[in-house]
């Protein structure tokens, strides 16, 4: 009788075991591994003891939502024209909703980049009407003020509106429930408002501080942001809409401008205040490539530059956590660049100065000339900068499979420890 027990036990625990591996596995997203120019022995998260420690916090939060169902995690991708096509951030984001969050999302930021004549994400469609300006923080001179998005769309068109449809292609519930729009009314009398079909949906919370907060009547997939009060000299500024629903889970946040640089981002006067509508726990940097793709590469002007971005992110929130994605490798003047070896140095030296970690996306692709290969392979596309299609969703999926191994790593260590 004791001996079956004990058998009982132990068949318990296995099962228990059995299902606990089998549930971590499905956290993972299916990354293809085929690829003999991608190093997938550097594709983790590259983490230092102070930086381990500082995760805690992020993971318990993770934690929660996979195994409980509760609570929201905000994160963050800001860089350049990696990031505004959006495929790469889609694909982390794709990757949350799926494996973490039950099918389930939130789209977050949203911008009409198609009516300021520029390329954005694909997840999603924009059409609209009058007349739309646009400011980019690439500019020298900008003439309006930036903030969350890297670029300000103004309209003074009285017929103004814009469209934004979700796509549902991916298999996961966009559902919005709930819509900021962030930007600056000229005058009192210039206000947004919502339409979902043939409803109206008036009266929002907030102002060009916070944002205009609207409660939709019901959830949709599809609405217009229209406004009240434009010609005759008044304008609205448009830095971003923001769609969100009620949900538990994982909330991907993406802003990319073609060509950004550190100092583009410097220039978004506005960001720590629309960062106040985010509030991220954690920030993704892919900001460095166009930093570093000039002769005059200047490393330490590079990393102050970072510094007072990242000291700004972190008077929204202390605790926020970063992660640095090194440059990929690249060519300048139809060569391999060296700066971006010089840049990773720079990424190290800034995860340890501020308890954060490295996804080494240039070790990953397999340093210096790999470019050469990834574009051989159908990866990368001959510019030897951007990557394919193909390739934004794979580095996306070695992404985010980075952050889920370092989690599974914690967990299974000790749930309650200050460190692992």
């Amino acid at each position: 009788m004791i001996k079956t027990k004990y058998i009982l036990i132990l068949i318990i625990a296995l099962c228990g075991f059995v299902n606990s591996v089998a549930q971590d596995n499905g956290l993972f997203a299916r990354a293809d591994s085929s690829y003999s120019c991608v190093n997938m022995k550097e594709a983790g998260l590259r983490t230092f003891k102070e930086g381990r420690a500082a995760l805690v916090p992020f993971f318990r939060k993770l934690d929660n939502i996979i195994n409980r169902h509760r609570g929201t995690i905000n994160i963050w991708h800001v860089g350049g024209s990696h990031v505004q096509a959006g495929t790469f951030s889609h694909r982390v984001r794709r990757n949350f909703a799926m494996h973490v969050n039950g099918n389930k999302g939130s789209r977050t930021i949203m911008f009409p980049y198609k009516l300021v004549n520029t390329n954005g994400p694909h997840d999603y469609s924009v059409s609209g009407t009058g007349s739309w300006s646009r400011t980019r923080n690439i500019e020298q001179s900008p003439d309006r003020e930036m903030g969350l998005s890297g670029i300000t769309a103004t309209t003074s068109s009285p017929n103004a509106s814009v469209t934004f449809s979700l796509s549902s292609s991916d298999g996961i519930d966009w559902t919005t429930r709930y819509i900021r729009v962030i930007g600056k009314a000229s005058s009192s009398s210039v206000r947004p408002y919502i339409m979902i079909d043939s409803t109206a949906v008036e009266d929002p919370e907030g102002n060009n501080d916070t944002g205009y907060f609207f409660e939709l009547p019901r959830g949709c997939t599809s609405f217009t942001v229209k406004f009240h009060g434009l010609g005759s000299g008044n304008r609205f500024e448009l830095r971003g809409v923001i769609a969100l629903n009620d949900e538990p889970g994982v909330a991907y946040w993406e802003s990319g401008v073609n060509g950004a640089a550190t100092t583009s981002w410097l220039r978004c006067s506005l960001l720590e205040k629309d960062l106040h509508v985010a509030k991220p726990d954690m920030v993704i940097f892919g900001i460095g490539i166009n930093d570093a793709h000039t002769k005059s590469f200047n490393r330490d002007r590079f990393k102050n530059n970072y510094q007072q971005l990242i000291d700004r992110i972190k008077r929204v929130n202390p605790d926020c956590q970063f992660i640095f994605i090194t440059n990929n490798d690249n060519h300048l003047n139809r060569s391999a660049n060296p700066n971006t070896r010089s840049a990773e140095k720079v990424f190290i030296e800034l995860a340890l100065d501020n308890n954060g970690s490295v996804w080494d996306l240039y070790k990953v692709m397999g340093g210096l000339g790999s470019s050469t290969r990834w574009v051989r392979n159908g990866l990368m596309q001959s510019d030897h900068v951007h990557f394919t299609s193909t390739g934004y969703k794979l580095i996306g999926d070695l992404l985010y499979n980075a952050i889920i191994g370092e989690y599974l790593k914690w967990r299974e260590r000790n749930l309650n420890a200050e460190t692992y």
